[in-house]
């Protein structure tokens, strides 16, 4: 977090305009290596240089094995064209503006919102800022290593540790949603984009790992009416092609996903051994606005 408070113009302000204390909602200092409260609720800096604003213990979906699977796969380019496709609707939106500030909800390891980051950063030339929070410590712990220059936290979106109207652009990328708290974040004219998979989202991997696979995928389409239910205007994006992985990175794409957790050795085996897989990308990207 360091680096992320230096080019913030010291670290009280970065995390005053940014955190609120998840206990009692009141704004918080930086008081040496911890985040304090009026009330003196009392939140330690890791020594890795992320926030854990969690009340309670609480136990994530995710291991550190899945998460170093999805950094290999996130950083051989499996996303980039979704990176890219985030990168233009961020600036559609919101490319006048500077800085950006964004917060990634449901961050993972973090690379999604680095990379994003990164690609506006490089056409604006602008400052972008960065947040993300996740339940997941192991997540948060990678991202803090790798991104020093964002602003990671341990905790509950059902719960924000996170200040109001603060964020030009939420995103949720194949993440659960919380779009009260999504809509409580956003700065006036502030964008949600959430990435939702579409039937043929990794089909290729999915036949490998269940030979059932091809049955329809219908959660996608619960998910978008429970978008546009929640937001006044909402556009929608498809985004399909399919990217080709060599061998290296293809017991990582098993590893990253929750399909592998009930596949047997034989099928992983199969994946290990392949030269290269083409798999396929197939995701709705949507943009939700609040009401004016």
């Amino acid at each position: 977090m360091t680096a992320y408070h230096s080019a913030q113009n010291g670290p009280e302000a970065a995390v005053a305009a940014l955190l609120r204390c998840p206990v009692c909602g009141q704004t918080v200092r930086l008081d040496r290596r911890s985040i304090v409260c009026p009330a003196r609720h009392t939140f330690d800096l890791s020594k890795h240089g992320y926030i854990n604003l969690l009340t309670r213990p609480a136990r994530a979906k995710y291991d550190k094995r899945l998460f170093q699977s999805r950094r290999a796969v996130l950083l051989g380019g499996l996303y980039d064209p979704l990176h890219e496709l985030a990168a233009a609707k961020i600036l559609q939106s919101c490319g006048g503006k500077s800085p950006i500030l964004l917060l990634d909800a449901g961050s993972g390891e973090g690379s999604h919102l680095a990379r994003i980051r990164g690609k506006i950063a490089a056409e604006t030339g602008h400052a972008i800022r960065g947040v993300g929070i996740d339940l997941a410590k192991e997540g948060v712990e990678m991202a803090a290593r790798s991104y020093p220059e964002l602003l990671w936290c341990v905790g509950d979106l059902a719960r924000s540790p996170l200040g109001a109207g603060c964020f030009d652009a939420v995103l949720n990328i194949l993440s659960p949603a919380n779009y009260e708290e999504f809509s409580r974040l956003l700065a006036p004219g502030g964008i949600v984009l959430k990435v939702i998979p579409e039937p043929d989202y990794l089909i290729e991997l999915r036949r490998l790992l269940q030979p059932d696979a091809d049955r329809p995928v219908t959660a996608g389409s619960r998910a978008k009416a429970h978008f546009r239910e929640r937001f006044a205007r909402v556009d929608e994006d498809r985004l399909r092609c399919r990217v080709r992985l060599d061998r290296p990175l293809l017991p990582h794409l098993a590893a990253m996903t929750p399909l592998s957790w009930q596949a047997g050795e034989e099928a992983l085996q199969r994946i290990a051994e392949l030269d290269q897989l083409e798999v396929t990308i197939d995701l709705a990207v949507l943009i939700g606005r609040k009401a004016d």
